[in-house]
């Protein structure tokens, strides 16, 4: 494996477009400084972040607000308003919405992650939502599966071990009871999860990450190189070669999941669109079968 150089390292990126208008709504491309905002916005993608724009967690890899945020009665119609009209109006097909972690007002946000769920696919847009892990409360968890979103992702964000010092507010069991509980009493929605590498971990507690989210019903994963958002954030303790890359996506293939996105620069919502049409087109397909056509396991060496 490849150790860290001492030197600073400078990741720069071409800005051969400037960043889509979101009609005022905050992305999680912009808040969070993701790597691909550009090339993501190039193609039309967004993932578009509700619940306001402070959140009232402090993981240690995150450049969001933290604090005591604003009332969600304040800003939910007009997210909703802003979301659903920019969306109609530039014709997209499928859309990512996230969210900041409201613990102040889950249910609040589950059923915002809900109301504009049903208002997408009425809009005949597929919806892919990236939610907090509510505490894993069935109650909250049914309350936005029960609006059927296509896909419905939870980060693990590392492993085990570091759990605590990447997500000190959140907990690995916990993310994957969230998991547990979705494939259990909503079958038929895909379960997906991403996580960084470059935090410290090792590749037998990647295997053991990558075991018990299969085990928990995951089906799409996503790993991708921490980068550090600012000098705020948890330094980079090790950055991946493309072979370290190339050998996760091995041992992503030979445990069978459906599909993924490896690679020093994926996110766990980048190019989404393109995972919730390959999941289409199969189930068109075939069904009950889910898995997702070749074509998409290949997705992230286009992209080289």
């Amino acid at each position: 494996m490849t150790s860290l150089p001492k030197k600073k390292i400078r990741v720069h990126f071409r800005k051969p477009v400037t960043l889509l208008r979101y009609e005022g709504v905050s992305t999680v491309c912009e808040e969070s400084r993701c790597p691909n905002r550009y090339e993501c916005s190039a193609a039309g993608v967004a993932t578009f972040l509700i619940g306001g724009r402070v959140c009232t967690r402090a993981c240690g890899f995150c450049h969001i607000l933290t604090g005591k945020p604003p009332a969600m009665e304040l800003f939910r119609k007009k997210e909703e308003k802003e979301i659903l009209d920019y969306v109609t109006s530039a014709h997209l097909q499928a859309v990512v919405i996230t969210s900041v972690a409201r613990d102040d007002d889950e249910e609040g946000l589950a059923n915002h992650f809900a109301s504009i769920t049903r208002k997408l696919l009425d809009a005949r847009v597929d919806v892919e939502v990236l939610i907090p892990d509510f505490h894993a409360n069935p109650a909250l968890l049914n309350i936005i599966a029960s609006a059927k979103p296509t896909v419905i992702a939870q980060n693990m964000e590392t492993v085990k071990r570091l759990t605590k010092k990447v997500r000190p507010q959140a907990g690995y069991e916990r993310t994957l009871n969230v998991f547990r509980y979705l494939k259990k009493e909503h079958p038929n929605i895909i379960l997906k999860s991403g996580f960084m590498v470059g935090l410290g971990e090792t590749l037998s507690e990647i295997k053991e990450l990558l075991q018990d989210l299969q085990e928990a019903g995951v089906e799409i994963v996503t790993i991708g190189q921490y980068l550090r958002p600012s000098q705020k954030q948890l330094p980079v303790e090790k950055i991946y070669s493309e072979n370290e890359f190339q050998d996760l996506k091995m041992i992503v293939q030979d445990m069978g999941f459906e599909a993924y996105e490896i690679g020093p620069f994926v996110r766990s919502s980048y190019m989404a669109s393109r995972t919730i049409e390959a999941i289409k087109q199969k189930k068109a397909k075939t069904a009950p079968s889910r898995s997702i056509p070749p074509s998409y396991r290949n997705i992230e060496d286009k992209n080289r």
